[in-house]
């Protein structure tokens, strides 16, 4: 240190002081007050490096306290003639950093007297800053922070621990810690006070703290050993985090979760079951199981809606059903529940009615629920459940029965819709073999009249009659693809191994007065009995009535090693580009150049995608949409007959029917 330091001797003269002081081997400036009011004074108004004391006439005392008080932050050196002296001990343990005799002082002492003072007070005053951080960090922490003692006994305790408790943090200083504990016993540790273990690691744990209302703290704790200088256990630092709200939510969550998958299970057993008596009963298991519930009850109303009657029961005492086997709902208080719609709980209570309490005493149960059934914004039923050991329901134990109810009325008006869809369906197909049959009746005869015409008539009357024949045709074919349509739908696919071969020579025979070429090898393929519906619907389509000179090229490669191309190609005026993608799909109509219905190129596409296939449509000459059309489509190729082992010639994971 090269600065000037600045020396400042309050009391006796400084004799050889000046000397020793020149051999400290840097810049000194001595200052000497010999009256001690002046020189505190001086020691308050800055720019003292360090005080020189003389404790001399019995006033050392008085005076070093003054100077402690007016200049707190200077370093002071007290000189006595003794050392012994108890003007001396009083000021070494007030805050004096060193003392000097006078008369057995030498230049290398004093100097590194004021050395040593000047640096221990700097370290001093880091210290006090670090401490003042420290706790101005402590105070300000979100977590609890505590000093126990080796007796138990807090020693400190921040702001935050006082929040957590609801204690005024005065109030905490010197009482023992074992007077917040909740439930000791509950401590996962074998000490009986784990705050003030001795042992030299630190441990984390959870515990319950006492509120000062009563209530209480959840809290997760970590304890660290508190030691002397000699290593002996003092106490432990307690952080102490309120953990309260994060273990309710939890809790919540735990809560949400199970109820989510008690709902899914029902959920589940609705969507599975066969038919509404099994979705009744399958449901009522599943919710007492669930639940833990011993008793249920589901009612349904009968066609007058006056009375409700018992369809299904678990754990229901014998002696109750006879006689509530059917109930009146227009009587209290049952319509509430069936007229009014509304969940009524049954608990024991002092104010509980007679009728409502001789309901839980024939049920041999402690609480009850009776919630309505509900379909169709129509109350249909309801379902009791009832426990033997509950006091009560809890709110989410409430919302959770509510929501098995709305999921069992979902499924009662699911099983509802189904009986009127299969009703809709049966009628449906009874309208539509009716029609199909006298229809195809009516062509037939039309188709006969039509022919005796075209042999009668001469000139432009054969015209019109070949188009009466043309349209009794169309007929004939679009109540094909309606019954072609209905099998598809109604029939699960059950695919074998199909020779190609002779499905498109009987496909090429039926269309006799077209030039149709095929090309390469038919394959075995996967299909089942609508497959020759692709070829005779495309070679039709390429064939359409008004069309003259059409030719038909039908091509078969290879797609891959698992996939077969076929390739049917025409001459005809071909397909614009923006409808490629848009002819195959159900009453698109936008391709009006005499393309009919539509529906053989629906059953086209439906049939190809059927056996794992794709479709897709090109120009036959590329960039040429004017010189034809190419409906190109894959169809998965069968392995040689026995080569598949046990899966008799499917492939893996194909079912039969």
């Amino acid at each position: 240190m090269s600065e000037l330091l600045s020396v400042l001797l309050i009391g006796k003269g400084p004799g050889n002081l000046e000397e020793m002081l020149r051999e400290c081997g840097r810049g000194i400036e001595l200052l000497h007050c010999k009256r001690s009011n002046d020189g505190i004074a001086l020691a308050a108004g800055g720019g003292i490096d360090i005080v020189l004391l003389d404790l001399a006439a019995g006033r050392g005392v008085a005076v070093f306290d003054r100077l402690r008080r007016m200049a707190a932050s200077v370093p002071v050196i007290v000189l006595a003639a003794a050392g012994d002296d108890p003007a001396v001990l009083y000021a070494m343990q007030n805050g004096a950093q060193d003392y000097l005799v006078r008369g057995k002082t030498d230049a290398e002492l004093l100097c590194r007297a004021i050395r040593y003072a000047i640096e221990r007070t700097r370290v001093e005053a880091a210290l006090r800053h670090s401490e003042a951080m420290y706790r101005r960090l402590v105070e300000n922490l979100n977590e609890g922070v505590i000093a126990v003692d080796e007796a138990g006994l807090i020693t400190f305790a921040n702001p935050r621990m006082g929040e957590i408790l609801g204690y005024p943090v005065d109030d905490l200083i010197g009482s023992s810690i074992t007077g917040f504990l909740d439930a000791p016993g509950r401590v996962r540790s074998t000490s009986k006070n784990p705050f003030y273990q001795e042992t030299d690691r630190r441990q984390e744990f959870e515990l319950d703290l006492r509120h000062c209302d009563g209530g209480c703290v959840r809290a997760l704790v970590v304890t660290s050993p508190a030691t002397d200088d000699s290593g002996k256990f003092r106490g432990s630092i307690v952080g102490v985090l309120d953990i309260t709200g994060r273990k309710q939510a939890e809790e919540e969550l735990r809560n949400r979760n199970e109820q989510l998958m008690i709902l899914n299970q029902i959920i589940s057993t609705s969507a599975t079951s066969l038919s509404l008596a099994e979705h009744l009963e399958e449901s009522l298991e599943k919710t007492l199981e669930l639940m833990g519930f011993h008793v249920g009850i589901i009612y349904m109303l009968d066609a007058e809606r006056k009375r409700a009657l018992a369809q299904y029961q678990r754990g229901v005492p014998p002696s109750y059903m006879p006689k509530n086997r059917v109930i009146k709902i227009h009587h209290w208080p049952f319509n509430f529940i069936f007229v009014a719609g509304q969940p009524r709980y049954i608990e024991q209570r002092p104010d509980l009615n007679a009728i409502e309490a001789g309901i839980l005493r024939e049920l041999d149960v402690s609480v009850l629920a009776c919630i309505p059934l509900i379909a169709e914004a129509v109350v249909v039923g309801a379902v009791y459940v009832g426990s033997q050991t509950k006091e009560s329901f809890s709110r989410d134990e409430r919302a959770l029965i509510e929501m098995i109810s709305k999921e069992i009325g979902s499924g009662i008006l699911r099983g509802v819709l189904y009986k009127r869809l299969e009703a809709a369906n049966r009628e449906a197909n009874l309208y539509l073999d009716i029609m199909t049959h006298d229809i195809r009746n009516i062509e037939n005869v039309s188709g006969l009249y039509a022919d005796l015409l075209s042999e009668m008539l001469e000139g432009e009357g054969v015209r019109y009659a070949r188009e009466i024949t043309n349209g009794v045709r169309r007929s004939k074919e679009i109540l094909g693809n309606v019954s072609t349509i209905r099998r598809i739908h109604q029939e699960a696919p059950a695919l074998d191994p199909v020779d190609l071969y002779p499905i498109v020579r009987e496909a090429v025979a039926a269309f006799p007065d077209v030039a149709i070429d095929v090309e390469g090898m038919p394959r075995k393929i996967w299909a089942d009995d609508l497959l020759p519906e692709i070829f005779s619907n495309l070679i039709q389509n390429a064939t359409r009535p008004g069309r003259t000179s059409i030719e038909v090229f039908i091509r078969f490669e290879d797609y891959d090693s698992e996939n077969l191309l076929v390739s049917i190609e025409d001459t005809g005026p071909g397909i614009p580009d923006s409808l490629k993608s848009s002819i195959t799909h159900q009453f698109d109509r936008r391709w009006t150049r005499g393309c009919g219905d539509g529906l053989g190129l629906f059953i086209v596409r439906t049939l190809i995608e059927r056996y794992g296939g794709t479709l897709w449509v090109e120009d036959r000459v590329e960039g040429r949409p004017d010189l034809g059309a190419a409906f190109r489509f894959t169809l998965r190729k069968a392995s040689p007959s026995g080569s598949d082992g046990d899966t008799g010639g499917r492939p893996a994971g194909e079912e039969s029917g």
